[in-house]
């Protein structure tokens, strides 16, 4: 029997991403970083009503939305820094 609030499944749960996305939130770009931040809340609400699929999903789109933000984070300071603005 199901019980709501568990997944029932004996895979691990996706990891929910969350250091590196505050990282990327704090010293790279905002924007990714708070939009990572939700696709890593995702992942525990996901995974708790039992959709491993979506819990995975949104480990892994709070990976790639981390990575875009410190690739873009990277350039603007690698900019700024070159300018000497």
């Amino acid at each position: 029997m199901h019980v709501r609030g568990e997944a029932t499944t004996t895979e691990a749960k996706p990891p929910t991403r969350w250091p590196l996305s505050i990282v990327v939130f704090l010293l790279f770009w905002f924007l990714f970083g708070a939009i990572a931040m939700y696709y890593s809340s995702q992942v525990t609400t996901r995974w708790r009503y039992g959709d491993v699929a979506g819990a995975k999903q949104a480990s892994k789109s709070a990976l790639i939305v981390n990575l875009i933000g410190i690739g873009v984070g990277l350039l603007f300071w690698i900019l700024v820094i070159a300018t000497g603005s």
